[in-house]
């Protein structure tokens, strides 16, 4: 589980470092369109969103380990003694109190509004020219580009729920056929 760890990590690093390097090679022009065009569809809020949705996502990683975490986390406290190491292994107990710290600690060493423009930047500039950057500022600058951005989010999960309902019954439908195929081949 470390060794995985250090790898994510290590990963996670290399590619900050890599949106870095491509982050620094777009013109002064096209980053102030991307990042209008950010703070128009609500990317200028997507820092303090993005540190909280990513302090959960580490944190239901963490939670499923979280005990032997905690025992080798402790056990390599080597100047305590065993009592002492018992001990705080009981004050470290209480996953939603290690949560709260984390969480806090977390999202105070991260800039996230700096890993928004490492990552988002780059992915706009490949994506998209300064002159299509320009249409689509031209179009959310109007009324109707307004509210698209206002409404799509909702209408995107309205129709996320409207599938799940129609799919959802043949799901439950293969995975019953699924069952019986199987208790069939086990002569049940």
């Amino acid at each position: 589980m470390i060794v995985r760890r250090a790898s994510y990590v290590t990963a996670m690093l290399l590619m900050l470092a890599l949106a870095t390097d491509a982050a620094a090679e777009i013109s002064e022009a096209k980053r102030k369109m991307i990042q209008e065009l950010l703070a128009i569809s609500g990317g200028a809020s997507m820092p303090e969103q993005m540190a909280e949705q990513q302090a959960y996502v580490e944190l239901m990683r963490i939670r499923p380990s979280y005990q032997p975490m905690m025992e080798y986390a402790v056990s390599e406290q080597s100047d305590l003694s065993e009592q002492q190491q018992q001990k705080l292994l009981e004050q470290l107990s209480d996953f939603d109190a290690f949560a709260e710290k984390f969480k806090a600690q977390f999202m105070a060493r991260l800039n996230f509004s700096k890993i928004v423009a490492d990552v988002y930047y780059p992915l706009y500039d490949e994506a998209f020219t300064e002159a299509e950057l320009n249409e689509m500022l031209a179009f959310y600058r109007t009324r109707v580009g307004r509210k698209t951005i206002e409404k799509m989010p909702g209408i995107m999960q309205q129709a996320a729920e409207s599938i799940d309902k129609t799919v959802r019954p043949t799901a439950i439908e293969v995975i019953q056929n699924i069952v019986t195929e199987n208790r069939s081949e086990l002569g049940m």
